[in-house]
Parts: structure tokens; sequence; C-alpha cells
């Protein structure tokens, strides 16, 4: 459409867009012409009036007229000006304008250019996308001697030895750590690196979802108390989906018409997580005033690979359409009473000097609420 190429040029130069428009509506250098077709202001129409005009110095005044105006004020007036001319200019180009037909063939023009401009702005928020984040939490492994033998009644290996429900203080224990069967808390401090890559869309400017995997790396000291006893490697990686809600500043009047402001966004988004978690540890020189005389290359783990399930609860804030900032808590299951891990055989635990090696069910793993923030780029 003629119209069409116009406002698209308008975006590049004003001076060549109504060139474009006067060539739309016929124009021509010898016409005699009233500010009800040119709508100038009386100050450039007052260098035209009553004359026979070269189309150029039209275009000229035009330009004067619109000296200063922004972009959407210069598509206003050049739609208003071809109504003027009895053309009536039609949306913008979307490329849903069929559904836009198809759904609402019997709107308005003014209408069919609102929805235009309603889907056009959800289709500006969505894409694939790509993300760098930065996270911390604390990762907390109880260790309990014995826990696993002891809730299945696993004997003794003295012949004919049996736990009883009510006495369960001679069930099989490793005997590697001091006071283990009480239990011990080895504290791992997360500052986690990674980032993430998937594609989001929004149906309209206010919702929309996202599916997408991203992973988390950390490394650092694994404690008992204050005390440093090894160090470890901490991998969180997931798959996503979540929900997205965003609150445009567009909608807001005159401030969503501010130049900087109108890309503008606040939002919430939640969604589940499912992935894996993988740990290494290396056990120092501290750890043997935990242990009855013992040794071992590792704290508790060879390596671990597990199952982790979770909740994404967060807030964004959106800098433009392509470029947003997420912050955000993965909080896992086990927050809310359900399961948050699933042991898949994938592991591999620590073995002492003595041949006794740590049972894997005998360690619980919890970790509070991953907080992160992320940076998102919309390709």
């Amino acid at each position: 459409m003629c119209i069409n190429q116009a406002l698209k040029i308008l975006s590049l130069n004003g001076f060549l867009a109504f060139m474009a428009l006067s060539q739309c509506y016929g124009l021509s250098a010898a016409e005699g012409l009233s500010n009800d077709e040119l709508l100038l202001d009386e100050k450039s129409f007052a260098t035209l009036e009553n004359r026979r005009v070269d189309v150029i110095e039209i275009l000229r005044a035009q330009e004067r007229s619109l000296q200063g105006k922004s972009t959407q004020e210069k598509i206003k007036h050049y739609e208003k000006l071809l109504r003027a001319n009895g053309i009536t200019p039609e949306p913008m180009p979307y490329k849903s304008g069929d559904y836009i037909q198809a759904r609402f063939p019997h709107a308005d023009p003014s209408k069919k250019a609102d929805l235009s401009r309603y889907y056009t702005s959800a289709d500006k928020k969505s894409g694939a996308f790509a993300s760098v984040m930065l996270g911390t939490s604390t990762l907390t492994q109880r260790y309990q001697d014995g826990l696993y033998n002891k809730t299945n009644n696993v004997p003794k290996d003295e012949a004919g030895f049996v736990c009883t429900d009510t006495d369960k203080s001679g069930c099989k224990i490793s005997g590697i750590f001091h006071n283990g069967e009480q239990g011990i808390d080895f504290v791992s401090n997360l500052f986690a690196f990674g980032g993430g890559f998937g594609y989001q869309r929004f149906f309209n400017p206010f919702l929309g979802t996202r599916l997408y995997g991203d992973g988390l790396l950390s490394a650092g000291t694994e404690r008992i108390g204050e005390e440093a006893v090894g160090s470890f490697y901490y991998v969180l990686g997931g798959m996503n989906v979540d929900v997205l809600a965003e609150l445009p500043f567009s909608i807001f009047g005159t401030l969503g018409e501010n130049r900087v402001l109108k890309d503008m966004a606040v939002g919430l988004y939640g969604g589940l997580s499912i992935g894996v978690l993988l740990f290494f540890d290396q056990a120092n020189e501290n750890l043997a005033k935990y242990t009855n005389g013992l040794t071992s290359k590792d704290v508790l783990w060879n390596y671990l690979l597990q199952v982790d399930y979770g909740f994404n609860l967060g807030a964004s804030f959106s800098l433009t359409s392509r470029y947003k900032l997420d912050f955000g808590a993965k909080i896992p299951m086990s927050a809310v009473g359900l399961p948050s891990e699933l042991r898949l055989g994938l592991e591999s635990t620590a073995s002492y000097s003595n041949g006794e090696s740590i049972v894997s069910k005998d360690i619980v793993i919890t970790r509070t609420p991953f907080w992160y923030a992320s940076f998102i780029m919309l390709f």
C-alpha cells in the first residue's frame, strides 16, 4: 500500500515520506491548494497562500511545519492529511494481519489499527533469547551414620543379629566420623555464575510464556561448623517453563509517550524447573580432625548426579522490548513439603582407609532458594 510505504519511509526521512504521500493522492506542481488540503500551520501556509506553487515548495512547507515533532506526531499528521484529501490510511503492516482480518472482519479501520498496535507490541517481545546469571544459595548435606540401615532394619554382620523397631542402636554403622550417628552438617555457600537459552512468546502486551534451559556453576569450600574440611564443585542445570505477566509503561498516558520510557515494563513470573544437580568434593587436611583416624581423598562424594525439582518465582524489569532484567529465586520443592530430589543410582560416595564407603542414603541434601539476577537479551 502507498500509505504503508510512506509511513515506513517516515521513520528514516520525513521529507521523502511526504513526497511518497504526495504521489498517493496526486498533487501536481501546478495546482492551487487550500489549507483544508495541506493542513499547514499559519506561518507555513502564508508562504504558499493564493499561489500556484511547485510541489517541492509544498514538501518544504510541510517539513517546516513538522519541525521538532516526534515520529509519532508526524505519523498522526500525515494520516490526518490523507483523510483531508479523501484517503483513509490503513494500519501499519503486521504479520498477523490476516488473523485480525479473519477475527474482526467488520471492525472499523481505527479498531484494526489499535489491534495491530496491540499485537505488534506483543510481537516485539517474542522470540529466542539468551541470558547471563549470577546467584547465591546455601547447600547443607546432613550426614547421619547408619540412617538408612536403621530405617530399614539392616542387621550387623554377626550371624543371627536383627535390629528391632524398639532398639536400633546395634544396627550397622560405618564408624567413619566422630559422633556420626548424631548427625553432622556439611555446609557449602554457593556463589554461582551461569546463563541460559530459550524462547518466549507474548500473546498480548501483558501475558506470555517462555521455555528455556539454564545452568549455574559454583565452586568453594565445604565446612563443618566454621572449619573448612574440603572444596567442592557444584552444577545445577535444568529445563524451565514460566508464565510471564508484564505491565508496560505505555499504558500510563503521557508517561508511555516518553521516548525513553515507552518500551519499559515491570512484571512478575512464575514456573517450574526440572533438571540435574552435579556435585564433586575433595578433602583437605582438616577432615582428619572429625574422623576416627581415617583418611579419604573425598569428603562425602566422589561424584553425585541426581534429579532436582523446583519452582521459579521472581520480578522483571524490561529496559526495552529487547533487554530485560530478572530478579528471582529457584526454590526447591522441599520448601512446600514436596520431594525436591531424586537419586538415580548415578553417584559414587567417598571411600575411607578402613575400607568403608559412605552410604549415599545416609546423606540428606537441602538448599535454600537460589537467589539470582539475570540479564536477558532477545534476538
